[in-house]
């Protein structure tokens, strides 16, 4: 295999495919990125048996200078570690890979690298999904849906539906669920489907979508979204992420989501969240993070103490208040990650009582809200 590329298009393909690349395997060769070269095309991929990226790039005659030239079809297999940050510093704009075997060369101005690879035989086959019929969703729209939910999955195997992400699609409609069962997210986008298109229900490991996340492009692009029985596809520009399925049966959340309320507020987001990471600060040494809300008409009082350090009271006032005077305490964390998940300038947070879970909700669509179980502790 024998390449000339653009070093910056180079680099930001490596740093796209390099989140497939385990930090711990034990087969060795998945610890490198796998790149193919045809007559018209220079691919890059990484594949950690859970998730796999590839991005393929075009050779184009018409570009002068031309960007990607490929004079002779090949494929290596290089060790990841070193080489993002190799052709970070190479001197020159351009970059030639020249193999030979199982070794390649790479060359940029005066600087010379010879490097051992490995034999991509041995590289394991991406997955292998239909790419029809799918969704096509905006990449900032998809990109909110994943912010929004998937820092509420379950750190804990124990269950392993509950790390991941519930993607529904119901009648035009695509949903994104998660929880730990001691909080919840979920979030709902109106979406097009093409005709026949069928109503799907899917568990995406929420690692998977975090890492999606990051490589997702500008809010102009569009995503094309794919599911077979085990395999989600996310097909953007000149890259493809997939990602393996859970299985088994999500619990019906349905069920938790309170219908009434006792007490409701209205605030800025930002300036709620000031006050809890200021009480947060002592919470931090308790199992829970506790911090507890002493909700009033005239004002919200935020504390949190520790037996070794000390106590923090501070008062802020809700835009507006509804309802009956409540104590609830609750982790800091979990109301904190909720908090900065909102894109409004107002949420509304309705409480059911002090042992009863107590939702924010977004004051534009109802439709988005997150779902926090208090914690019970005795009075001090």
């Amino acid at each position: 295999m024998r390449v000339v590329l653009e070093k910056n298009t180079l680099l930001q393909s490596l740093q796209i495919v390099a989140r497939a690349v385990p930090t711990r395997t034990t087969k060795p060769i998945l610890y490198g990125v796998k790149f193919s070269a045809d007559h018209s095309t220079f691919s890059l991929s990484a594949y950690d048996l859970e998730i796999a990226i590839e991005t393929v790039l075009s050779a184009d005659p018409a570009e002068n200078p031309p960007l990607l030239q490929i004079e002779e079809p090949g494929s290596i297999v290089l060790h990841a570690r070193y080489l993002i940050e190799i052709i970070r510093k190479l001197p020159h704009h351009l970059v030639r890979m020249d193999v030979q075997d199982l070794t390649t060369t790479i060359r940029s101005g005066n600087a010379i690298y010879t490097l051992n690879g490995m034999d991509p035989r041995e590289y394991p086959q991406l997955p292998n999904v239909d790419d029809q019929p799918g969704l096509s969703v905006a990449a900032d729209a998809l990109r909110g849906l994943i912010d929004h939910t998937a820092f509420a999955v379950a750190v804990s195997e124990a269950r392993p539906t509950l790390t991941g992400v519930l993607w529904t699609y119901r009648e035009g409609f695509l949903v994104f669920t998660a929880t730990d069962s001691h909080r919840l997210s979920t979030q709902t986008m109106e979406v097009g489907a093409p005709q026949g298109y069928e109503d799907v229900e899917a568990i995406i490991p929420g690692k998977s979508l975090l890492e999606l996340s990051h490589i997702l492009p500008g809010s102009d692009a569009v995503c094309d979204l794919y599911l077979t029985e085990n395999q989600l596809l996310v097909a953007f520009a000149n890259t493809r992420f997939f990602s393996r399925l859970i299985d088994g049966r999500y619990p019906d959340v349905s069920r938790i989501i309170p219908s009434t309320w006792r007490t409701a507020i209205t605030i800025e987001p930002k300036t709620f969240s000031e006050c809890i990471e200021r009480a947060a600060l002592l919470a931090r040494d308790n199992d829970n993070q506790v911090i507890r809300l002493n909700l009033r008409r005239t004002h919200i009082e935020i504390s949190s103490h520790s037996p070794e350090i000390g106590k923090i009271t501070e008062t802020t006032e809700p835009n507006t208040f509804e309802g009956e005077d409540m104590l609830i305490a609750c982790n800091s964390k979990y109301l904190l990650d909720a908090l900065k998940a909102s894109s409004d300038s107002l949420i509304r947070i309705e409480f059911t009582g002090p042992g009863s879970a107590f939702m924010l909700k977004s004051v534009q669509d109802e439709r988005h809200l997150h779902l926090i179980l208090p914690v019970r502790v005795v009075n001090t």
